[in-house]
């Protein structure tokens, strides 16, 4: 949105109205003209294809009047005829009556009767063909279908002439037979033909099979396309659209009453739009022509905008550049002459105003200097002052600060003279204490010895037993080895056993049971051995790790009880050591409290002369800072007195650079 404005803020006036005036000149005759080309080519359409509905009732009445009159005789005929009238005796009266309706009818190829009994009465007499039976005919079995009703065939080609024909029978009133004409079409197709739809459209007439009856370039008898025939027979009358080899064709139809046929008049659609090409060439002049006259009016109106917009801008890039003597000379009374004259009273106005700031600029000149040498000479005496109460107040700054760092001194001997006093205190404290843990760590130390040398005893003697039970264990070990000798043996013997009894047969059976019972039992013997002897093996080993550490404790005993007896002697100098502290730090807590009296003495009068002091330096920090903000707002006027005098010599020169 902005982008849109700041372009648009770029284009030129002359531009923005030209495109203006082109687009109000432009989209209304573009909006007319189409408006009127789309309404003309309708109502041109429309004529043409009511043309085209109008030529389709006239044909559509033609074939009515050229059929009602054949439909007419044929009535006639089915009324008259009887069973009798195909008698030989009367066949000869039919026959003379159909003579003389031929010759009166030029148009009717062939008039015929058919009887339920196959006899066949035709005009004019010819050689009928061979096998013909008129019982099988198409116009005979549809008029016995009809029941009464007049029928009309599609077009089909005369057997006896080779013309075109349509057949339009009836059956008899008493039902004897089937009475026929057979009517030339040439009639209805020169007639069709005669019919023009605009300059390249034509009628065309399909019968209700959907064969061709009338068309300019297919046959009668000829089918119709299929996908145009079911269009034509989806409703009685319609318009249409349809293309065929790609060009697009109205279609505009209606149902014959009497035949059901479809006449219909088709007319290409480029034609309708050749017709409105001329509307649309003329609709394009008479825009052209409405551009051509707004555009000579609106370069009129432009140039009556410009030109006095131009001449303004023109004398306010004068008037910006400082000629304010510039006039600008519009005669016209609209309000662009009006913006002129306002113009021209706001420059007489700059003139006035620039000429009274001229002059106040010059006495604002002048003052300005007055007031800065009176200034300057303020400035120069309120400096000397500051410079000297500068000087007062930094002497007593010193002397305060030396003075407190006197006292600060003083506190802080104090300060570590107390702390001394209490570390030493602390230490002597922690000296009685000392002495009394180490007496207490001597006697705890000969305690331990005691106790070291009781378990290396009882080490000693465990070291004799777990010796002992190893070699208790390996004598059990051998005594499990003939255990299991002795169980492999009465197994070796238990099957000996079983051999004989088994040999012996019946007689050694139960021996055979005794010897199974002895030998399973060698054989519990012998697991139960194994088994203890593994557990001997595992007894053996815990013992051999068991005596291996208790070496290691005795060891680590006559270690413990070396380390007790160096630890009593440490025990032993410490209390000496701490009876020797004891009695200094005692000395050095009685001078500690001695000088922590004095300092405290000593620091109270150093806080009485730094208070003094402190105030002396208050008193002269003020008054310097008096002198001082004197000073600055003395070189404040100065300077804006300098600043203004400044402003006013520019004043001057700027309006120097305007002309008057």
């Amino acid at each position: 949105m902005f982008n849109i404005k700041e372009r648009l803020g770029q284009i030129k006036l002359k531009t923005k109205l030209s495109m203006a005036f082109i687009a109000i000149l432009i989209i209304p005759s573009l909006i007319v003209g189409i408006s009127s080309y789309n309404k003309a080519k309708t109502d041109l359409n429309e004529t043409i294809l009511q043309s085209a509905q109008d030529n389709i009732s006239i044909l559509d009445k033609i074939v009515d009047d050229e059929l009602e009159n054949k439909q007419t005789d044929v009535s006639h005929f089915a009324k008259v005829l009887t069973q009798g009238d195909y008698n030989p005796e009367q066949s000869q009266n039919v026959q003379s009556k159909f003579d003389q309706y031929i010759q009166l009818h030029p148009e009717i190829e062939t008039i015929y009767t058919a009887s339920s009994n196959n006899q066949f009465i035709h005009a004019p007499v010819g050689k009928i063909p061979e096998g013909f039976n008129p019982l099988e005919s198409s116009w005979y079995k549809d008029a016995v279908k009809a029941n009464g009703e007049i029928i009309v065939s599609s077009p089909y080609k005369s057997k006896s002439t080779g013309n075109m024909v349509i057949a339009i029978a009836k059956q008899n009133a008493d039902k004897s037979g089937v009475i026929g004409v057979d009517l030339n079409i040439k009639d209805i197709v020169k007639t069709s033909k005669m019919i023009k739809i605009g300059k390249q459209g034509f009628v065309s007439i399909v019968s209700q099979d959907k064969t061709i009856v009338v068309h300019p370039s297919l046959k009668p008898g000829e089918k119709l396309e299929k996908t145009l025939a079911d269009e034509l027979y989806k409703k009685e009358d319609d318009v249409i659209t349809y293309s065929l080899n790609g060009e697009d064709r109205n279609i505009s139809f209606k149902t014959n009453k009497k035949t059901g046929w479809k006449i219909a008049g088709v007319m290409p659609t480029k034609e309708i739009e050749e017709a409105t090409n001329p509307i649309f060439y003329k609709t394009l002049t008479i825009i052209g022509a409405s551009l051509l006259l707004g555009g000579i009016v609106i370069l009129f109106i432009l140039r009556s905008i410009i030109n006095p917009l131009r001449q303004l801008v023109i004398s306010a890039q004068r008037i910006s550049q400082g000629d304010l003597t510039e006039k600008i000379d519009i005669r016209s009374k609209d309000e662009l002459g009006q913006l002129g004259g306002s113009f021209n009273t706001m420059a007489e106005s700059l003139r006035n105003i620039i000429s009274q700031i001229n002059t106040s600029a010059g006495h604002v000149a002048a003052s300005s200097e007055e007031l800065t040498a009176s200034v300057e000479q303020a400035s120069v005496a309120t400096e000397q002052i500051t410079k000297e109460m500068e000087e007062i107040s930094n002497s007593a700054e010193v002397q305060n600060n030396e003075v407190e760092s006197g006292a600060e001194l003083i506190g802080e001997v104090t300060r570590n003279i107390q702390y001394v006093a209490e570390n030493a205190s602390e230490v002597s404290a922690s000296s009685i204490y000392t002495k009394q843990k180490a007496n207490e760590g001597e006697q705890l130390v000969e305690q331990t010895v005691t106790q070291m040398q009781s378990i290396h005893h009882s080490v000693s003697q465990s070291d004799n037993v777990i010796k002992l039970l190893d070699k208790k264990s390996q004598q059990i070990g051998s005594i499990l080895e003939a255990i299991q000798n002795i169980a492999e043996q009465t197994n070796l013997l238990a099957l000996n056993a079983a051999i004989e009894a088994a040999r012996a047969g019946e007689q050694g059976r139960g021996f055979a049971i005794v010897a199974d019972e002895v030998r399973k039992l060698a054989e519990q013997s012998s697991e139960s051995s194994m088994e203890i002897g593994s557990l001997i093996k595992e007894i053996q080993a815990d013992v051999h790790e068991t005596v291996k550490a208790m070496n290691e404790v005795g060891v680590e005993v006559q270690s413990g009880i070396k380390v007790a007896n160096d630890t009593k002697q440490s025990f032993y100098e410490i209390s000496k050591s701490a009876n020797d502290i004891v009695s200094k730090v005692h000395g050095m807590v009685e001078l500690s409290n001695t000088m922590t009296t004095d300092a405290m003495k000593v620091d109270t009068s150093i806080d009485q002369i730094a208070m003094a002091v402190k105030e002396n330096s208050s008193s002269m920090q003020t008054i310097a800072g008096s002198s001082e903000e004197q000073h600055a707002s003395m070189e404040e006027i100065n300077s804006s007195a300098i600043q203004l005098a400044q402003m006013a010599e520019e004043l001057q020169e700027l309006i120097g650079g305007f002309k008057i």
